[in-house]
């Protein structure tokens, strides 16, 4: 079964969606360093997400960037 979200059409809705996305990145990079450090899982606490935040943030930019990029370049006339 293939599920499609409801199309994104304002800016608020994507602000909505990037802070979404940017906190479960979050959560994952740090349940993944802790368990890389022997820490098990535990929930973690603000501080924790609030520096993970900024390393999800910075991942999600230059994900952004390429993306635009790479959609330029599709839309650029001539050879691929």
């Amino acid at each position: 079964m293939h599920v499609s979200p409801d199309p994104i059409t304002t800016p608020q809705q994507a602000a909505q969606e990037r802070d979404t996305l940017i906190e479960l990145m979050a959560r994952s990079l740090y349940c993944t360093a802790a368990g890389a450090l022997g820490d098990g899982h535990v929930e973690p606490n603000a501080e924790a997400i609030t520096k993970a935040k900024v390393v999800a943030d910075d991942y999600l930019a230059a994900y952004e960037e390429w993306l635009v990029k790479l959609a330029a370049g599709n839309a650029a006339p001539g050879p691929r």
